[in-house]
Order: structure tokens, then sequence, then C-alpha cells
């Protein structure tokens, strides 16, 4: 194991040992994590905060929105160490400063950091919302400062509606390595949100990939806020990447994010080396841990044969030596031992199965499609129920009757509000971490098919449908895939 600056990084991989002679999908998951340096001492100069404060005009509908965002702001302040370069930004329809005054970033002591509280005590809700010129003026800020690690939090209650939503797309690509952001989305105590999910969803995964958080209890958000800020300010290294090698036998099929959030990082790969890609994924604290799923298209070779296709790594900058893990594999015509599914792959599995349900029965009911939206709808709440996420079946429950959540019966309600779903798109791409807190009884139950299985009108030997992709654990149900 090699340090990454002062930073120790681990990485550990899980994957089954066997694939099909005929090729296959290898799945493996890759868990990343930062333990605490030998020596703990800190500097904070290094580090950048903006904190971007929704005051368009729904803030203010009722007013004690407002009110909890300006305390929870005032309570990331305070939390601020000294050292730390922050500002406060105003969003409406257009992003104005708050503190400071001008468009530069402050240091925080004692002084800036009663001056920045005072200064909240003037923001008041008007106008609209174009969250793409906060995230520009972030950058702009943060770039004053390019040697820190930047982080920005965004506090919102509503959707893009003063700008086109191409422009905030641009605006994001502009912000992607800049720095990390985490959302929190201010709805009513009964569910309804009006911002858009896809929106912060876009924003989350390009910057950082961390959970976009529902608010619906306003007296917790100055609690949030200053654990937001705490973990940020805990990071050492700016720009850790995954890289992927593999050797000729295999191929990148996809590389996504599984925990603490679900994120396709797929799309941004950078090419390392001939047969290397590096996947960015943010700056790293000793308290991070994070897990990825890494599938990769492995050739076919003669049975018996055992071979390296590849290795996993983590890189911390030129000047750090990264931390490595190989892969390796055995091919075999063993049905029972190339479908067996790692416990790992399968727990990630069942949660990308879970949120991809929500998105698809949620869209077939803002579409009109009961029959299908049920249906999904259902599987989300039979998946949610086996893994005990209770409160995941009580946001399904504001979108539908639940009339057997073991067995996924479910009964759409009429003329639902669109502004109740939004919550439960959210918090189906957060997931739990796989590991010793995961019941035992559900670790236990043995993962792959246990003999061939039929989908798509034809016998399938290994973990996936050679015809559509679907994995084996979610085949069972019509219409279920791989996400």
């Amino acid at each position: 194991m090699s340090p990454a600056n002062d930073l120790p990084l681990r990485l550990r991989v899980h994957h089954t040992e066997c694939v099909s002679a005929d090729g296959a999908v290898l799945d493996v998951v890759a868990t990343v994590r930062g333990e605490e340096p030998v020596h703990a001492g800190v500097r904070h100069d290094d580090l950048a905060e903006v904190i971007l404060l929704d005051s368009s005009g729904s803030m203010g509908a009722p007013q004690a929105k407002m009110r909890a965002a300006r305390q929870a702001t005032a309570a990331a302040i305070e939390a601020l160490p000294d050292g730390v370069a922050f500002a406060v930004v105003s969003g409406t329809a257009h992003a104005t400063m708050v503190y400071p005054g001008d468009r530069r970033l402050a240091v925080a002591d004692e002084t800036t950091r009663a001056a920045a509280r005072n200064a909240l005590r003037h923001v008041a809700p008007h106008g609209g919302t174009a969250i793409g010129t906060w995230l520009l003026l972030a950058r702009h800020l943060l770039a004053t400062r390019p040697g820190a690690i930047g982080h920005v939090i965004l506090l919102t209650d509503g959707r893009n509606e003063s700008q086109r939503p191409a422009d905030l797309r641009a605006a994001v690509d502009d912000c992607v390595g800049r720095f990390t952001v985490d959302c929190r989305a201010i709805g009513s105590a009964d569910g309804v949100h009006d911002w858009d999910a896809a929106e912060l969803l876009g924003i989350a995964e390009a910057l950082g990939a961390n959970p976009v958080v529902p608010v619906e209890d306003l007296t917790g958000l100055a609690d949030d806020f200053r654990a937001v800020l705490t973990r940020a300010m805990s990071r050492r290294i700016p720009d850790v990447r995954l890289r992927v090698r593999t050797t000729g036998l295999a191929r990148v099929r996809f590389v996504k994010q599984v925990h603490p959030a679900l994120a396709d990082l797929s799309g941004r790969g950078e090419p390392a080396g001939e047969l290397g890609t590096d996947y960015p994924v943010g700056a790293w604290s000793p308290h991070d841990q994070r897990d990825y799923h890494v599938a990769l298209e492995v050739d076919a070779m003669v049975p018996g044969a055992r071979r390296r296709i590849g290795w996993l790594s983590v890189h911390a900058g030129a000047d750090t030596t990264p931390v490595e893990a190989p892969l390796d594999v055995e091919w075999t015509e063993d049905a029972l031992r190339y479908s067996e599914i790692n416990e790992s792959v399968a727990y990630y599995t069942r949660q990308q199965d879970y949120a991809a349900a929500v998105q698809r029965g949620l869209a077939a009911a803002r579409a009109g499609r009961v029959a299908e939206a049920e249906e999904h709808l259902g599987r989300a709440v039979a998946l949610a129920h086996a893994s005990g996420r209770d409160d995941d079946v009580a946001l399904l429950a504001r979108v539908v009757d639940v009339l057997d959540a073991a067995g996924g019966r479910v009964r759409l309600k009429p003329d639902v509000d669109a502004r109740l779903t939004q919550s439960s798109l959210v918090v189906a791409h957060h997931t739990s971490r796989w590991g010793p807190q995961e019941p035992p009884a559900q670790r236990d139950k043995p993962a792959g098919p246990s003999a061939p299985w039929r989908h798509c009108g034809e016998e399938q030997s290994g973990a996936y449908c050679e015809g559509c992709g679907a994995h084996h654990l979610s085949a069972n149900q019509p219409g279920a895939g791989r996400s």
C-alpha cells in the first residue's frame, strides 16, 4: 500500500474468479477509502468554499424557508476554519455577491466570519432562478485560488426557470474538474418539491457525484450545513483518479460510482496510455469511502486458462505512487462456476435496479401509461422492502397505494402531482454501503443462477441475457434490466 501525498489511500477489488470460455462481462466493485495520515497536522489555506444561496421569490413562500437558509448559511460560515478562502453568493436570475461585496474570496477569521454573518441579514427573496449563473460565479471565484481544493454548497427550492436548459448544461460543463458540489433541495413538509430532480442530479453527477439531499424538515438544515462544511474542510487531495488499464483480452463497458450515490462516469474517461483510461473522482479526505462498478468485456479463451486481464489503480498526482490491484480470471465451461455473482456486485446491482425501476415507473406515470407505471413502481417497492429501505417505500407511497410490498403489487394514485415525485427520484440514487452492516440473511443468499435460465425467448447460461443485457438478478421481472 502506497501513500498519496500525506494521505494513504486503500483500494480493494471484488469480483468472481471465473468467466465463460465463450467470453463474458466481468463485473468488478472497487472500493477506494482514505485513511488518516500519520502526520495529522492540517492546513486550511489550500481550501476554498463558496455557498450558493437561492434567494429567488419562491424562497419567501413561506418566509420560513429564507430564514432557515440564512441560519444554515450562518452555521456553515461559523464552522469555517481560519485560513479558508470563502464567499457567499445570492442566487436569483443573476448571481450577486453577499460577502465579500466584490467578486473575490475572503479569508476566514473571526472578523470576516462575523462580517459575512451580518451581510446575510440583508438577503431577501426576489426574482427568478438561473442556477447556471450561480455556478459560473463560483467558478470565477474559485479560479482566483487555483491551487486550492474548491467546494460549493448549492441550496435551492426551485427549478432553473430563468435560463435555457442548454445554458445550464454549458455552465455545468465549464465547472467540471474545477470544484465539487453538495446540493440541498428545499421542499415542503408534506413532500411537495418545486425543483427539478433531473437538473440537480445532472449538476451533482458532473461535479463530484455527491448525493442530492431533499430538505423537508427545515429545523435540521443548519446542522446539515455544518456537517457538509466539516467534511469538505477535511479534504487533502484535490484530484483523485480511478484508472482502468486492460490487456488486449478486455475492454471497458462502463464505469459507475455506486456509493454514496449512483453516477455514470463512463463518458468522463480520459486516455491514460495505450490501454488505460482515467476517471476523475474528485477530491479526497481521510473519511471518504466510495465504491465503483467497473464492467469489462472479456474475450473468449480456452477452458482452464488463467490470465491477468487488467489492473485497477488509484492516482493522486504525478509525484505520487499509485495504489494498484490486478484483475485475474480463469476461463471455464462450468456454468455453475462462471454464473456465480460476487456478493458486492449483487448488492449494488439491486440498488441500481431500484433506481432504474423508480425512474421508469415515474416516467410512465407522467406519460399516463398506468399499467407500465405500476409494473415498474411495484418492482421498486418490492426491492426497497426486501432491502429494508422502509423510508423509500414511504416516499413511493406518495405516488402509489402499496397493496403488497413484498409482492410488489401497487396501484397508481389518480392525478399524481409531479412535485411529489422529485424526492423519490433523487433518493433513488442514494445507496447504502456494501459491507458487514448488511443483514446477514441478505448477504448469505446465493446471488448467481443455479441453472440455465430463460430471457428474451432463449436459454441463458451466464449472468447477463445475451439479447438485451438484462442481469439475472432482475430478469425475473418483465421489462427489468440493468441500468
